[in-house]
């Protein structure tokens, strides 16, 4: 999640979602705690994948070790398989393969973690390996506690901060609720949650079925995904937008090298986005940060307040050597596959993005991604000057210095506590597995 000069005049976000994977090059961890949080201070604007304070016994962060053998490779724990191809792909109708999953340390919930083991389903060619649901939700991830990268109003908290300050929860529903704090007046930052998985993919599908996402004027939520070593190993931004948005963006941020054809809207539900650089280049050095964004303007229900109206739906992210593709289903229009645990995306229609791979590898430009979901108040991107005075983009009609009567986001975000009662996330994914899950399929054993 990166602030990109690309959505108004000048700038853009990104989006992220990580899935079940393929890694043709396994990672081992390499760096203790100590150093990674220097690294983080000296490098308050990259989005490495950092591990937080959580594990600060043995927490360490992946490096990149080529091997021919496919794996999925984990911080805690590995799945192998005996193929030794090196690209997923969804066409094809081998045989899966059956996959462990082994645990790492849960974090704080009010149950005992459920066996969570590869599911294969004959009439998919895809493997499920992992499933966040229900009271185990909150397992094997870590909270964010440090101070925001993209410089927001915000003060991230800690597992045992946010459990015991409500702002993470499961609710009667068996729903995941992550909010952001509604005290009126705070001082320097305004509680709110972010929080990592523990585990690496690189390739694969990602399912996340939520009814209610943060919105509205100051908020910068995002479900998201990046790599080691920001840009270099990928960042997928899935979900995202700021403020009164009504419009979601896919984007992309890479290293040097990674484009997209100019007949990219011919393939893709979503447009595009312009900034003050080449909108078919996703390289963020290159670009100020804007890399390539997709904005899905046929919708008024893909983000925020719509939204929510509709009680959310399914996003679903396949990456796969044919590229990255995102999916938007609205809750009355998620396809029967999903909802019966056999996902088949040939059925899916044409995607919100389609970033095709004819002049972008996706296992070189993006590899082993770790799953966030934030939300970000202020920031480069929602506290800019020129967005919160700005209306008339993403299905925002009014600007958020009107809608607020402040002049500054953060001003507002600090004395307007009350105004955040819909500022948090509400995820089920209950067509799939138990409510409010969060699911990882993986497809193995493929004849590429």
């Amino acid at each position: 999640m990166h602030y990109t000069p690309l959505l108004l005049p000048l700038l853009s976000f990104s989006l992220t979602v990580s899935a079940d994977a393929f890694t043709r090059h396994p990672r081992k961890h390499a760096l203790e705690i100590a150093k990674i949080r220097h690294e983080i201070q000296e490098n308050r604007d990259a989005r490495d994948y950092r591990i937080p304070a959580s594990r600060s016994a043995n927490g360490k962060r992946l490096v990149r070790k080529k091997r021919a053998v496919c794996q999925v490779s984990f911080p805690n724990n590995t799945i192998s398989t005996s193929s030794s191809a090196t690209y997923p792909d969804i066409t094809s109708t081998s045989t899966l393969g059956q996959n462990g999953w082994a645990h790492g340390s849960s974090t704080k919930t009010s149950s005992a973690r459920p066996s969570a083991t590869s599911h294969s389903n004959s009439n998919s060619d895809w493997t499920l390996v992992k499933t966040h649901s229900g009271n185990s939700f909150f397992d094997e991830w870590d909270f964010w506690q440090w101070d925001d990268p993209t410089h927001g109003t915000v003060s991230f908290q800690s597992a045992d901060a946010a459990w015991s300050q409500g702002l993470v929860s499961v609710n009667g529903n068996g729903h995941a609720m992550m909010k952001v704090d509604t005290t009126q007046n705070v001082q320097g930052g305004r509680k709110a949650i972010r929080i990592t998985t523990q585990r690496a993919f690189t390739g694969g599908m990602v399912l996340m079925d939520a009814y209610h996402m943060p919105t509205g004027c100051g908020t910068w939520p995002a479900w998201w995904q990046n790599g080691p070593n920001w840009p270099n190993g990928g960042e997928i931004d899935i979900l995202e937008g700021v403020n009164a948005f009504t419009q979601n963006q896919v984007s992309l941020h890479t290293g040097s090298g990674c484009k997209m054809p100019n007949n990219l809207n011919n393939n893709q539900l979503g447009s595009l986005t312009t900034g003050g650089f080449d909108s078919y280049n996703c390289a963020s050095y290159e670009t100020s940060n804007q890399g390539c964004g997709v904005r899905d303007g046929t919708n008024d229900n893909s983000y925020g307040t719509g939204f929510n109206n509709v009680n959310g739906g399914v996003y679903a992210m396949v990456w796969d050597k044919a590229g990255i593709k995102v999916w938007w289903f609205p809750r009355s229009s998620i396809p029967f596959d999903i909802t019966n645990e056999t996902p088949d995306p040939s059925g899916w229609g044409t995607p919100v993005a389609n970033f095709v791979s004819d002049q972008c590898d996706p296992y070189t430009y993006f590899y082993d991604h770790v799953n966030i979901f934030d939300t970000t108040l202020c920031g480069d991107w929602a506290g800019a000057d020129s967005v919160w005075n700005y209306a008339g983009y993403a299905g925002q009609g009014q600007s958020c210095a009107s809608i607020t009567g402040y002049s500054t986001c953060s001003d507002f975000v600090l004395n307007s506590g009350s105004s955040f009662n819909e500022a948090y996330w509400e995820v089920s994914e209950r067509f799939l597995f138990p409510i409010f899950t969060f699911h990882f399929f993986i497809a193995s054993h493929l004849d590429l």
